[in-house]
């Protein structure tokens, strides 16, 4: 691969660096805009002017500078708060909203409507234009459940900016949203809104929703089941808002989640199925090319509207696209080359794309399978023939793998043992499925008797790509969980894999000493975080949804101290941040239990933890009728909403720090922070403020 064969491959490094400062920072840079137009009259000259071969360098790093400096602007000015407009400046506390459903409403425990902002004001008679996202949370329901996009609503709410994680280490939802350029949210309820038109938006969006509904209930006809048909969904259009948590759950233990997000597999089996079709089709020879590229893009793109174009579908389409065109031209480009030229204009029309977990999985899969595969068929033995596209089947999963390990040990902290073996289930199964599935669509406008037969054959077919992957999840050690990197360690990791592929394929010296110079750099690493897991001290009182959870980390024990909460809850609140302090295997022990450890103690409602001191004040504490002896503590923590006097509370517990758990009602908090106030100690609510944290010196 000769560099000048894949041009938008190093164009795309200074683009993607100048994207990524630029959403970082968030902010204009003063004199950016007439830095940059100097810079184009100068290269505009610099192209006309001959100058000596030993200065080739000053024209390529002044397309360096630009690019750079484009991406930072077009990241800028891509973030809508931005907008002289926006709601936020125009309207800062706005109580009344209209706006258009620019997104279909996604389901779940709360119904998620994207509300691309007209107007909004303090009432209904002063609202004023604007522009702006706001991401509304509605309560499942009939009203509800018809919304669809392009609605125009009228909303009475109180927008606020998204929120922080709560808890340390736990998923970043604002920074998701920020990802789809939305930074406020709102909880709406049904007397809160009301529809004021119908079938707005684009008109290419709403076809494809409605054809993507139309789909979707087909598929509804024929698969009964609730986990058949939101896998056939997800299969066939990418709709996964029917997936429970214990099937997402399954797919994602077993490496096979991708198969449920429409990505390049599923363009490319309608390719090969649009293929066998339009060979069939009598053609004239000289428009039988451009019939076949014709028809395959419309198809392709069709596809990746219906399916919600998401980043990994979107790449697909354009990779298809650039190949189909260069195939009808007779021209032949380097798939390198595509790839940074689809990754260089998906980013051109959304650079905030760039942090979508999607979009990173999916090029990386493609990086890996087109760097890995060629090499791995050529050195591993050729199987029989009927085995063949089998072989491929388990080469390109071990390639595509290897390309995305370092993102998904970041996003997902595990490693499924047997991905391989999965990957031949859901492949496979997903590729008869999808050709099925279009048939099916087919057959149920025009012969619903034979649709029947097709539509029983197919749920058997997701019943039992169901049953494998619960089968393989059920395997011993099937799944490598709590694995915790950082993204550095991630981008490290990548480097590592990249030289020593480099070293074993091209048989290049200095590829081997990058990736043993790599090795040594990960493995000094994560000593250093080893050694700081050895020697940790730390609690931990964690926002859990009006549950009392608190988790002291003592080297490589965890001792877990708790209320009535349930196992989905504490995973939710603290898995991430147990991982995060490399730690999966707790001793629990509930809010009544008496506990001696080497440098913990417990005694409701007293904790010694090394030299520090906490008091527990629940509903069961009970004031002593007579006068005590005042006990100095350091920390003292009322939580489960305790109806007591916190002036007569410090009075007994004399302490430096006041912590209110999530679960006192707020009004009795406000009290407990004046009487702080007026005595002044400091005081933490874990409701406002998140999980507190206390960390114990050596």
């Amino acid at each position: 691969m000769h560099p000048r064969h894949t041009p938008f491959l190093r164009l795309l490094l200074p683009w993607l660096a100048g994207i990524l400062a630029g959403a970082t920072a968030s902010r204009p840079l003063p004199g950016l805009e007439a830095g940059l137009l100097a810079g184009v009259a100068g290269m505009i000259l610099l192209v006309k002017r001959r100058y000596a071969y030993r200065f080739r360098w000053v024209f390529g790093s002044g397309v360096f500078v630009l690019l750079l400096g484009f991406g930072y602007r077009h990241a800028v000015q891509h973030d809508e708060r931005q907008r002289a407009d926006h709601f936020s400046r125009v309207c800062p506390a706005p109580g009344v909203l209209l706006g258009l459903i620019s997104d279909a409403p996604a389901k779940g425990g709360k119904i998620k409507v994207r509300l691309r902002l007209e107007a909004a004001g303090v009432r209904a008679d002063s609202l004023r234009p604007c522009s702006g996202n706001v991401l509304l949370f509605m309560e499942p329901g009939p009203a509800t459940g018809r919304l669809q996009y392009g609605d125009r609503l009228l909303v009475q709410a109180n927008v606020r900016p998204a929120e922080p994680p709560k808890n340390p280490n736990a998923f970043d939802y604002r920074r998701y949203l920020h990802a789809q350029n939305i930074h406020y949210q709102a909880y709406v309820n049904d007397q809160s809104y009301r529809v004021t038109a119908t079938g707005l938006g684009h008109p290419l969006w709403r076809m494809a929703f409605r054809w993507r509904d139309r789909l979707l209930g087909v598929l509804r006809a024929h698969f009964p089941t609730t986990d058949e048909y939101a896998v056939a969904s997800a299969l066939l259009v990418g709709y996964k808002d029917e997936l429970s948590e214990d099937l997402r759950a399954a797919y994602a233990e077993t490496g096979s989640m991708h198969a449920l997000a429409v990505s390049g597999t599923h363009v490319g089996l309608l390719y090969a199925g649009l293929m066998f079709l339009l060979r069939r089709i009598p053609w004239p020879l000289r428009v039988r090319r451009w019939a076949d590229t014709g028809v395959s893009l419309l198809a392709i793109w069709a596809f990746a509207l219906v399916t919600g174009a998401t980043a990994s579908v979107l790449r697909a389409a354009l990779m298809f696209s650039a190949y189909l065109v260069g195939k009808a031209f007779r021209r032949q480009a380097s798939i390198w080359n595509i790839l940074g030229a689809s990754a260089f204009g998906l980013l051109l029309l959304d650079p905030y794309m760039l942090y979508d977990a999607g979009f990173q999985l999916s090029y990386a899969a493609v990086a890996g399978i087109v760097f890995f595969y060629p090499h791995f068929k050529k050195r591993t033995p050729a199987p029989p023939k009927w085995a063949a596209e089998v072989w491929s089947v388990l080469l390109i999963g071990v390639a595509a793998q290897l390309g995305t390990l370092p993102l998904s040990l970041y996003y997902f902290h595990q490693f499924p043992v047997y991905f391989w073996l999965s990957g031949w289930v859901v492949v496979l199964g997903g590729a008869v499925f999808l050709w099925g599935g279009a048939v099916l669509a087919v057959l149920s406008a025009l012969a619903p008797g034979p649709a029947v037969w097709l539509g029983k054959a197919l749920y058997g077919l997701v019943w039992g790509m169901n049953y494998l992957i619960q089968v393989i999840r059920q395997l011993p050690g099937s799944v490598i969980s709590g694995i915790w990197i950082s993204a550095p360690f991630a981008v490290l990791l990548c480097a590592f894999i990249g030289a020593t592929a480099g070293a074993w394929l091209l048989y290049r010296s200095r590829w081997l000493l990058t990736a043993l110079a790599l090795l040594t750099v990960l493995g000094f690493g994560r000593a250093v975080q080893v050694a700081g897991w050895l020697h940790q001290r730390q609690v931990t009182l964690y926002h859990a949804n009006r549950q009392f959870l608190l988790d002291f980390f003592d080297g490589e024990q965890l001792v877990v101290y708790s209320g009535a909460i349930g196992a989905r809850q504490e995973q939710f609140a603290a898995q991430a941040n147990r991982w995060a302090h490399g730690l999966r295997h707790p001793v629990r022990l509930d809010s009544a239990a008496v506990y001696t450890g080497a440098n913990l103690f417990i005694r409701p409602p007293f904790v010694r933890f090394y030299d520090k001191t906490l008091v527990l004040i629940d509903p069961a504490f009970r004031v002593p009728p007579a006068a005590v002896s005042p006990v100095e503590v350091d920390v003292l923590i009322l939580h489960g909403n305790p109806d007591v006097h916190l002036t007569q509370c410090l009075r007994m517990f004399p302490s430096r720090l006041v912590v209110f758990g999530v679960a006192n009602s707020p009004k009795r908090v406000a009290r407990w922070k004046h009487e702080c106030k007026e005595q002044g100690i400091p005081f933490y609510d874990v409701q406002e403020q998140g999980a507190w944290e206390m960390v114990i010196g050596h």
